[in-house]
């Protein structure tokens, strides 16, 4: 069976943090109605990584930090994880705009509820 364009790109997004040498936990973590892409560790951090979108266009995909809810799923992960010791946690978007059959942009924001525009 062929993979759907967004199993394809989550397959990119995870490839793209493998390479970074980000420590992959969790895929599609849900926890009630919310839900993240990826719960990592990169470097002593837990990381709550959101994944943006978006198939053709000019303008990458729409990115909307969303405080409460990171600090729902990083509470629920947390209360659930047998991960002891931790010091910092950290919310990421990584968004892709494909371009073309075989071409994509990649942004990767990190810390994105401490950046300063």
């Amino acid at each position: 069976m062929e993979k759907s364009i967004y199993e394809r790109l989550h397959e990119a997004i995870r490839a793209y943090l493998r390479h970074r040498g980000v420590e992959i936990l969790e895929e599609s973590w849900e926890h009630g109605s919310d839900d993240i892409g990826f719960i990592a560790m990169d470097e002593g951090e837990l990381v709550f990584v959101d994944t943006a979108t978006k198939c053709g266009g000019y303008d990458m995909p729409r990115e909307e930090p969303d405080r409460e809810r990171f600090e729902r799923i990083a509470s629920a992960y947390l209360a659930e994880s047998e991960e002891e010791g931790l010091t910092s946690i950290r919310y990421d978007i990584v968004s892709l705009l494909v371009v073309g059959s075989e071409k994509a942009l990649l942004r990767h924001r990190k810390n994105v509820l401490n950046e300063r525009r």
